[in-house]
């Protein structure tokens, strides 16, 4: 038991490590965060989206199962949300944000890849397209009516998605001089994301407390029990499951304090529900590495 504790510290230490240099860099220099967000958003993880679509070896069924997998684990815990704050009378609409969308980069995907390897980041892409299209439409959906049909067309990450399924569906060969570039953006995209988390955090201040943790609640807790509910009835074993639970029970993502922030919907209990869900990963992690080992 000591043994895989120390083991699962070191896959996890390094991405929380990062996290935490990048939120004491910010919090001295007090840097614009927003070119580093874009930088990410927008050339980083679509390369690695499209480098991971490219080399990927998995079943299309297999991937078809992890997406809606995704789509019920996020579709599930706004329906727990729905129900808790019916009975607690909570009536922060934004709050859905950080329950239905889990970080599906930042942490997953470094810890995922030290853990089991690129098979489990190739299916852990899938819960990234499904959280993408979700939050662009759902996501603002819950806060703007009028922009929900056209902000999740703005993300040039989606066009990269769509462009890497279609080559790796039609079998068409990238060559080495496309590929090589999209290795070192590959290997570049994992630190710079975790720093970035990092110095996102170090601006987010705790306006409420309460409000939050139930959030939190929702978000680890109510993703768990519907990721345990997919993950039986969609029959998945082995490293499937494993990433479907995984994923389940990762904190809030930034995105959904984005959004909310630029709609005015509830930005400080979002941001504060993100920083907790994102402390109380720390600890949860490696206990849930262990669990699914």
């Amino acid at each position: 038991m000591i043994e895989n504790f120390y083991q699962t510290l070191g896959i996890v230490s390094p991405a929380f490590i990062l996290i935490a240099l990048g939120f004491l860099y910010n919090s001295i220099a007090k840097s614009d965060t927003q070119p580093f967000v874009r930088s990410s958003m927008n050339l980083l993880v679509p390369a690695f989206a499209f480098y991971h679509i490219i080399i990927m070896r998995v079943p299309v069924n297999l991937m078809s199962s992890i997406f809606l997998a995704a789509w019920i684990v996020i579709l599930g815990s706004g329906l727990v949300a729905f129900l808790v704050f019916r009975v607690l009378k909570i009536s922060n609409s934004g709050l859905y944000l950080p329950i239905m969308f889990m970080n599906t980069v930042n942490l997953p995907f470094p810890i995922l890849m030290a853990a089991y390897g690129e098979k489990a980041v190739s299916l852990s892409l899938m819960f990234y397209l499904a959280g993408l299209l979700g939050a662009f439409t759902i996501g603002i959906l819950i806060v703007s009516v009028k922009d929900a049909s056209t902000g999740l067309f703005k993300e040039p990450v989606l066009y990269v998605l769509v462009l890497g399924f279609a080559l790796k569906y039609y079998s068409i060969e990238i060559p080495e001089l496309v590929m090589a570039p999209l290795k070192m953006l590959e290997s570049a995209t994992v630190p710079l994301v975790l720093i970035t988390l990092g110095m996102q955090l170090s601006q987010v201040k705790i306006t409420e407390l309460r409000l939050p943790l139930i959030a939190t609640l929702c978000r680890i807790g109510g993703g768990f029990l519907v990721g345990l509910a997919c993950v039986y009835f969609l029959q998945l074993e082995g490293l499937p499951r494993v990433v479907v639970l995984f994923n389940s029970i990762m904190p809030s993502a930034v995105i959904g304090y984005l959004i909310a922030q630029k709609y005015d919907k509830d930005g400080g209990l979002v941001a504060s529900t993100v920083l907790v869900s994102t402390l109380v990963s720390i600890f949860l992690i490696p206990l849930a590495l262990i669990w699914l080992k």
